[in-house]
């Protein structure tokens, strides 16, 4: 009998780019091997309107066949650290193999001109070619603060290549950036980028 099984993926990741990020690919591969299809999905939102995971719902023809492949298939498109695949009765198994840097951009408290002149798609082209090709993964806009998601086999790799530039950009004063190597690790930490000093007079 078919199982249903669902996939959750522990990042801020929009529908759309959770369709074409995971769901088409894996769909595919499960349809290819006549293995299942995905047939559905959701996202669970914190009281800041982040999102703190995204689900895919599979159903499987065979479970003990599908399972390595759809693993396979989800990390290969960037699947973070810490994600589980959930039947049932409950937790079936861990994978993910990225860990994440989280920059979360001060929207508020900047003077106007940083505002005025942010060329917000040049910010995210200048810092995925420091993090590394594929590194972004996306942005969450709220009320005070601007997320962007960068991805990497290593967390602390990856703040080593962004905070350099953080330091350089005008909009990076003052982020917020967020060293995650899984969601639930005990060595997350946070780093507060410093602001620029006035020229001297």
């Amino acid at each position: 009998m078919p199982t249903t099984v669902l996939a959750r993926l522990r990042e801020h990741i929009e529908p759309m780019d959770r369709g074409s990020r995971y769901e088409d690919p894996v769909d595919a591969v499960l349809r290819e091997r006549g293995l299942g299809q995905v047939t559905g999905g959701g996202s669970q939102l914190s009281e800041s309107g982040e999102l703190e995971y995204a689900d895919i719902e599979l159903e499987l023809a065979n479970l003990d066949d599908a399972l390595s492949l759809v693993i396979d298939s989800l990390e290969r498109a960037g699947a973070p650290a810490g994600s589980e695949i959930l039947g049932d009765g409950g937790l079936i198994r861990e994978f993910g193999t990225l860990q994440s840097v989280a920059v979360y951009l001060d929207g508020v408290s900047l003077p106007d001109d940083v505002y005025a002149g942010l060329d917000f798609d040049e910010t995210i082209r200048t810092l995925t070619e420091a993090g590394g090709e594929s590194s972004y993964h996306g942005y969450w806009q709220g009320s005070q603060e601007t997320g962007l998601f960068f991805f990497h086999t290593d967390a602390e790799t990856l703040f080593d290549r962004l905070e350099p530039v953080l330091r350089s950009l005008p909009i990076g004063q003052n982020a917020r950036v967020v060293i995650r190597p899984r969601f639930d690790s005990p060595q997350i930490r946070t780093v507060r980028m410093p602001r620029h000093q006035p020229p001297a007079t």
